[in-house]
């Protein structure tokens, strides 16, 4: 079975088809227990063949677009291998399906998007972190959990070395550092380099604006740890200039070009201990005493984090808000009784802010700071 991370989370959010099927099912450890989660995934189906029947699918249709759900309930291997939950997720184009460590609530959706709220506490342990190996010949991104990690997919945008961003006629960066510009967090950017000419200035201004550029578009700016793996003087530089807002304060040092994944895995963790040790807490109490901007309105809070605004969102477990979201009118439909193909305005809600770099609690209704909504949201600006 597929291991789960960030970017398999990316992809299934950026997914959109006519038809997406959302199916989650909570695992309880014992045999009879793994039986019952089988029989709860037949229960899902036989209700996604009942709605698709009344949207005026023919037998053979639903018969073909169920399959791939279908098989999963004569794979007796997989349920007896299952941790806590299952969740899977299917469409005419796409099947994936997951063994997640997290506790969800029974639930299953038919929309044109997947339904991700139930997935977002797997990204609040405070197990995550990033990788980035760094040098003028090679950048590699991982993503990573005590457990396992993953080279992430950089896309050809990202500048894998130098050359990339300045072609082939460029300087050898070298360890000393030198100030040229200014648009570092402190006022100053130090470039690294034999500094000969304006020219090579504005080749490595361009290596590191891409860098900076690539890997935000992919991790955001505010999210997991990410520790850096390179000499000493890239790394200065790199923290100096980067956009991203966690960058861990200690960093696997020395020329990592040649270093496996593994190596820089156990490297990573070890760093990382005080991190793993520390107690998660939220953000709740600054949002009880007003000490950050915050807004409970359902349409506000859809639209914030359309366009990265916020930093913490708390959601109320188990509730559901039924509409459709039409971004390009900044307009919010919100039904009091589930339509076809409505998804969860919730949802909508959490995926954007998750994908911005912003935090997603799900929590008792109770216990939200504002108890009279169903979201509750701080503002970075």
């Amino acid at each position: 079975m597929t291991t789960f991370n960030r970017s398999r989370f990316k992809k299934l959010s950026e997914f959109k088809d006519a038809n997406a099927l959302s199916i989650y099912i909570p695992v309880e450890d014992g045999g009879d227990n793994r039986n019952k989660a089988m029989t709860k995934l037949k229960n899902h189906v036989q209700d996604a063949e009942k709605e698709l029947e009344t949207m005026g699918w023919k037998p053979r249709e639903i018969e073909d677009f169920l399959k791939p759900v279908n098989g999963l309930l004569n794979d007796a291997t997989m349920f007896r291998n299952l941790d806590k939950s299952l969740a899977v997720f299917s469409s005419e184009s796409n099947f994936e399906h997951y063994s997640l460590p997290i506790e969800v609530e029974e639930f299953s959706l038919i929309s044109d998007v997947f339904h991700l709220l139930p997935l977002l506490p797997y990204f609040n342990k405070k197990d995550s972190f990033f990788i980035f190996s760094f040098s003028q010949n090679q950048n590699r991104l991982f993503e990573a959990t005590q457990q396992d990690i993953t080279e992430l997919d950089t896309g050809d945008d990202f500048p894998s070395k130098i050359q990339d961003s300045v072609g082939k006629d460029t300087v050898s960066l070298d360890v000393n550092i030198r100030s040229v510009g200014s648009r570092g967090k402190s006022g100053e950017i130090y470039y690294y380099g034999k500094g000969e000419s304006d020219a090579d200035d504005r080749e490595l201004r361009l290596y590191l604006e891409d860098i900076d550029r690539g890997l935000t578009n992919i991790i955001g700016t505010d999210g997991d740890p990410l520790v850096i793996a390179s000499v000493e003087s890239s790394y200065g530089h790199f923290k100096e200039y980067s956009s991203y807002n966690n960058i861990y304060p200690e960093y696997i040092s020395g020329n990592v070009e040649n270093e496996s994944a593994h190596t820089l895995h156990e490297r990573a963790k070890e760093i990382l201990q005080p991190y793993f040790n520390e107690t998660r807490t939220d953000k709740k109490e600054a949002l009880v005493d007003g000490e950050v901007p915050q807004i409970s309105d359902l349409k506000e809070i859809i639209i914030a984090a359309d366009v990265g605004r916020i930093s913490t969102l708390f959601v109320a477990k188990g509730e559901h808000v039924w509409g459709k979201y039409i971004p390009e009118k900044a307009q919010v439909e919100r039904h009091e009784i589930k339509q076809q193909m409505d998804s969860c305005l919730l949802d909508l809600a959490a995926r954007k802010t998750f994908m911005k770099g912003g935090k997603v609690f799900m929590v008792e209704q109770e216990n939200l700071p504002n108890k009279d909504t169903k979201l509750n949201a701080a503002l970075r600006y």
